[in-house]
């Protein structure tokens, strides 16, 4: 009899996180976790102040406070045209990882398989096969991203019971079009198919890019789970509040598990995260050029040095190619922070079995949610070290 149990043989501790500890190691600069190194808006610095003062200290209703569930419906309603009843179909998590997790564990059962968009976001596939499901790589376009119609169409089976979505996607920022979500509808409806959106980066788009959710697509609201937060749009990441929006049965199983996993998530930071909703459009403007002005810097930069850049249109970070380097990324990662340079993520750490790595070793991952100060410096820092390879 083995100590642990063998779900935890399919997959590993996450390799973003791991990247942020050898940056502290070798005081590298981080561009490996989407980590901001400023502070949020001061209206909910205050927030937490005030949370304290009121004694916001114990446990809040298990799914989330029901004035920050009412303004997130509204949220909801104007921004993604999505009518969620927030009495009984949205739940306040411990971060969208959380809700995340709760909608997967909520719906898939032993063997039955998860469609999950190559490259992905890390956390998918662990919980998939903490869920006991099957996670079923289907391979974007390798030029824009896209998404490719006859191999998601191959990777269906009579076990295929969901599919995840994650627009602005990470890692490459690829912001899926309505035609492509169209498509994923149809596939949905036609397979009868849950889908899983992990929508974190929704407000940081560039490029009049305009962000679609899957749930306001005809005839979606009743198999959508939708789920984003307030870590990236307002530079918290480390006070976990996100949440999971879907119709009242699929709801009912999200709360199961929510309830199970953690209770609730932390009532200061719900309260504090309210005045989120008083903020004027000029900040959502100023969040986006702050990091359009990023982008443009690092991608150019990095073009310069002899990288291929993927220009994002949404989130925050940049999915490089690095093949005329000659090394594969875990060696040219460990390179770059070793050196006491920068600190970035292996492009395998977005792709699934032996097979598909392949693909994964010519990228590596920089975040820009940094300074453009901080980003310069990790410029500067490659530059001068790039000759030594």
């Amino acid at each position: 009899m083995t100590l642990l149990a063998r779900r935890l043989d399919h997959f590993q501790e996450s390799v973003i996180r791991e990247m942020t500890r050898k940056a502290i190691e070798h005081n590298a600069i981080n561009l490996s976790q989407g980590m901001p190194d400023f502070n949020p808006p001061e209206e909910l610095i205050k927030g937490i102040k005030k949370a304290i003062e009121i004694q916001e200290h114990q446990y809040s209703v298990t799914y989330g406070r029901e004035d920050l569930r009412e303004q997130i419906a509204e949220k909801l309603s104007t921004y993604n045209k999505i009518n969620y009843n927030p009495e009984h179909e949205i739940t306040v998590t411990c971060g969208a990882s959380e809700a995340i997790s709760s909608a997967i564990l909520a719906t898939m059962n032993p063997r039955e398989e998860i469609l999950v968009l190559e490259p992905w976001y890390e956390n998918y596939v662990p919980i998939t096969h903490l869920a006991g499901g099957k996670p079923v790589y289907v391979p974007l376009d390798e030029q824009e991203f896209s998404i490719d119609e006859e191999k998601v169409k191959e990777s269906l089976s009579s076990e295929t019971k969901a599919i995840v979505i994650n627009s602005p996607h990470n890692p490459t920022g690829k912001v899926f079009s309505k035609k492509e979500l169209e498509f994923i509808a149809d596939i949905c409806q036609e397979h009868n198919l849950i889908a899983i959106t992990d929508e974190i980066y929704e407000y940081i788009l560039y490029d009049n890019v305009k962000h679609i959710s899957l749930g306001s697509i005809k005839d979606m609201y009743e198999r959508t789970i939708t789920i984003s937060g307030f870590s990236k749009t307002f530079s918290i990441t480390g006070w976990r509040i996100g949440y999971a929006a879907a119709e009242k049965e699929l709801m009912s199983g999200v709360r199961k598990v929510h309830d199970y996993l953690t209770v609730c998530a932390p009532s200061p930071l719900q309260y504090s995260v309210l005045e989120s909703f008083n903020l004027k459009e000029d900040y959502f403007d100023e969040l986006k050029q702050r990091y359009r002005t990023n982008r443009d810097f690092l991608t150019k930069e990095l073009n310069n040095i002899g990288f291929d850049t993927f220009i994002p249109s949404g989130a925050y970070y940049v999915f490089a190619d690095i093949s005329s380097f000659g090394q594969t990324d875990l060696e040219f990662a460990d390179f770059l922070v070793k050196d006491k340079g920068v600190a970035t993520v292996p492009g395998t750490s977005f792709y699934g079995d032996n097979n598909t790595k392949k693909s994964g070793r010519k990228y590596l991952r920089f975040s820009y949610s940094q300074k453009l100060e901080t980003i310069k410096e990790a410029i500067g820092r490659i530059k001068t070290r790039i000759e030594n390879i």
